[in-house]
């Protein structure tokens, strides 16, 4: 192309310069050519037509291209073309904006090739402009429609994690105050357990307490649900030994199975995964519990067996059995298996087997269900085995007699009915007790001689909460004082800002006999501690 423009230029009457109109003409884009020692420039119908100018508008020549360039274009365009005249460059190509004579800028694709001399310098160049216009404007509106549903899933996203915090922020705020009657009714079941007799009304007091321990799970569950919502549960991994997790499932389990009529089988192992334990144990308690709402005769069977590097827990039972069209779902928040059919015989939010598979995914564990209509389920759960070495044992503890404590007991709580429980299962435990509503006046009623043992809510009335309270004690006795911080918040990471002295904290509702065992462990340390120091 460059030698016959060339030959063009040398020789008006030669006939590639008809042959040369003739393709101008009939391309599409506008065809250039410049002679780059003498600045002379061949300029197409086309490419005239381009920028909105009649062909005989100025004298061809190279100033006419760089007069319509835009500004912005300019140092850019002359750069690469300087670059790919002084090296031997096989193609030269550009994109910069041309004035239209209607005051529009229009968008040029250029592109072309040269005739070098003998020390390989440019002396000629021949090319075509193409109008890529509305190419580069349909790039940009797709780019701003792009930026703006970006913006809108920004801000979708950004309510979602707002209302999610904010859910768990009020279920955080709430849980203290729907804990608190669960704390009394744990707390004066107890008492009344010790003062009743007969058979018949022992097992009254058991299947009473057994349901305050059912609305402590679907409490405990919907709380758990929001903090996996608003992304507050952090997994901490470590080896499991599995048959300890196992034997808490069994202690804890076992007398639900013989109530129901069900035989509970555990098989011992001797595997140890990778795992949060906590975590673990839920997602093992919340399977065997799904089992037993769906199983009215037969049997359960929770067993694990290795899978190369894998280990695979199992709960088998042999209940009504889940549709396979409801099987994925049913791991859904909110989603029984029953709900298609429409029994509600089954009590509960649907949120037992949702959080199972949330805290696998948190876990990178796996999950997933086998199951026949009539026949029964098995669960099972995935996580990354381990050798078998030394790992957390995970037992629960039996439930254990009260044991006295014999001592003085100041106790803070600003709920009447919570603190009058205290009082009543204190004073089984033969203990003096001191109660008051606020830190102040606990601080008032105390004589020159200090508690053995200080229970104290984490929310009090007036300014001082149960961690400061200590902290006033202990500066006004000068020592330590023994007891616990007892709260219904469920924003852990609060708490664990608030204990900055590490004092122990348990969650409300607490069950008397864990209570008990934690105040006979709190005072026996706190005595070693004195004999240690004297």
């Amino acid at each position: 192309m460059a030698t016959e423009i060339s030959d063009f230029w040398t020789d008006p009457h030669d006939d590639g310069r008809s042959l040369l109109e003739l393709v101008a003409l009939k391309a599409n884009d506008g065809i250039w050519g410049w002679d780059v020692p003498t600045g002379r420039s061949f300029y197409s119908a086309r490419w005239w037509d381009l920028v909105g100018l009649p062909p005989d508008h100025l004298d061809a020549c190279i100033d006419v291209f760089f007069g319509l360039l835009h500004p912005d274009d300019r140092e850019n365009v002359r750069a690469v073309l300087k670059d790919f005249i002084a090296n031997e460059r096989a193609d030269y190509r550009a994109q910069f904006r041309l004035r239209h004579s209607s005051g529009e800028w229009r968008w040029i694709l250029s592109s072309g090739s040269a005739q070098r001399d003998a020390s390989g310098r440019a002396v000629r160049i021949a090319g075509t402009h193409t109008d890529i216009t509305e190419r580069v404007e349909a790039a940009y509106r797709l780019e701003r429609l792009v930026a703006e549903r970006t913006r809108d899933l920004a801000a979708a996203r950004d309510r979602a994690e707002i209302a999610a915090a904010s859910t768990a922020k009020f279920l955080s705020a709430t849980s203290h105050d729907i804990r608190q009657p669960l704390q009394a009714m744990a707390l004066l079941l107890r008492n009344l357990q010790q003062e009743v007799q007969g058979e018949a009304a022992l097992g009254t007091i058991a299947s009473i307490r057994r349901s305050l321990g059912s609305s402590m799970e679907l409490l405990d569950d919907l709380l758990e649900f929001s903090r996996l919502d608003a992304g507050a549960l952090r997994a901490e991994m470590r080896p499991v030994n599995i048959q300890s997790l196992f034997r808490g499932v069994l202690d804890s389990f076992s007398a639900e199975a013989q109530e129901r009529g069900l035989r509970l089988v555990v098989r011992d192992t001797a595997l140890v995964g990778r795992s949060d334990p906590r975590l673990l144990k839920r997602i093992l308690r919340n399977l065997i519990s799904n089992s037993f709402k769906f199983t009215r005769r037969g049997s359960i069977l929770v067993a694990a067996r290795p899978r190369g590097d894998k280990i695979r827990i199992e709960v088998w039972d042999t209940g009504r059995g889940i549709p396979q069209g409801q099987q994925r779902q049913i791991f859904w928040e909110f989603t029984q298996a029953d709900s298609a059919t429409g029994d509600r015989s089954v009590q509960g939010l649907g949120l037992g087997l949702a959080i199972v598979e949330r805290l696998a995914r948190l876990m990178r564990h796996e999950v997933g269900v086998r199951s026949i209509v009539d026949h029964g389920s098995v669960f099972w759960v995935d996580l990354p085995r381990l050798a078998r070495d030394a790992a957390e044992d995970l037992r629960e503890p039996v439930e254990q007699p009260d044991h006295p404590l014999g001592c003085r007991v100041a106790v803070a709580e600003n709920d009447p009915e919570v603190a009058d429980a205290y009082l009543r299962v204190l004073r089984a435990w033969d203990c003096k007790v001191l109660i008051a509503r606020s830190g102040a006046e606990l601080m008032s009623r105390i004589a020159n001689q200090p508690p053995d043992l200080l229970i104290a809510d984490c929310h009090l009335d007036g300014r001082m909460n149960g961690f400061a309270l200590f902290d006033a004690l202990e500066q006004r006795f000068g020592r330590k004082i023994a007891g616990v911080v007892i709260s219904g918040d469920h924003d852990f990471e609060r708490m664990r800002a608030m204990n900055r002295a590490r004092r122990r904290l348990l969650t409300k509702p607490i069950l008397p006999d864990v209570l008990n065992a934690v105040l006979h462990a709190e005072l026996e340390r706190h005595r070693q501690a004195l004999t240690e120091e004297n």
